[in-house]
């Protein structure tokens, strides 16, 4: 086995190209103050086209630039893959997505572990995050929450079935004689 390791690929270029979308993005925005200055009647709608044509910089580009991040409460792209991240594991360890066999593997520590995090980071973000990005991760929280919840109760279910308790019966209350 040769010892020639991974091959990364390194593309030095990458800071001067954010730093050119960073001037532009900060252009568009002082021209669009200065629009929005000399007509003040109402929002315009330049500034949903200065954050998606700004190379793909979102708010991160806008907080650099000392602008105000996403006014219009866009989510950051990083931050929404972040999310994605998170979710796509926690969905992974609660069985949701397929790990290639027919079987469903559920890691219930895992999925706990990964919601817990995405709930610390909701606690150390308050206050920094867009209506939409607090939205975004509360939705995501209590969706995996309630898969969790699912989850749990059907390996309770499945363990009593394995000890020979009817789960079925337990939840119909006293016994009618």
């Amino acid at each position: 086995m040769a010892d020639s390791g991974p091959n990364l690929f390194i593309d030095e270029d990458w800071k001067a190209r954010a730093q050119r979308e960073k001037e532009e993005l900060a252009r568009r925005l002082a021209a669009e103050s200065s629009r929005s200055a000399a007509a003040p009647a109402g929002p315009s709608s330049a500034g949903d086209s200065a954050g998606h044509a700004g190379g793909g910089t979102g708010s991160a580009g806008a907080a650099a630039s000392g602008a105000p991040a996403s006014e219009e409460g866009q989510v950051d792209p990083y931050f929404e893959m972040l999310m994605g991240s998170l979710a796509t594991q926690a969905m992974f360890a609660l069985g949701m997505i397929s790990q290639g066999s027919d079987r469903v593997v559920v890691n219930l520590d895992q999925a706990r572990i990964t919601i817990e995090m995405l709930l610390m980071l909701r606690e150390k973000m308050k206050g920094n995050l867009t209506d939409d990005e607090a939205a975004l991760l509360n939705d995501t929280v209590a969706e995996l929450q309630q898969i969790f919840v699912a989850r749990m109760q059907q390996l309770e279910a499945q363990a009593m079935r394995q000890a020979g308790i009817r789960p079925d019966q337990l939840k119909s209350g006293p016994a009618e004689s």
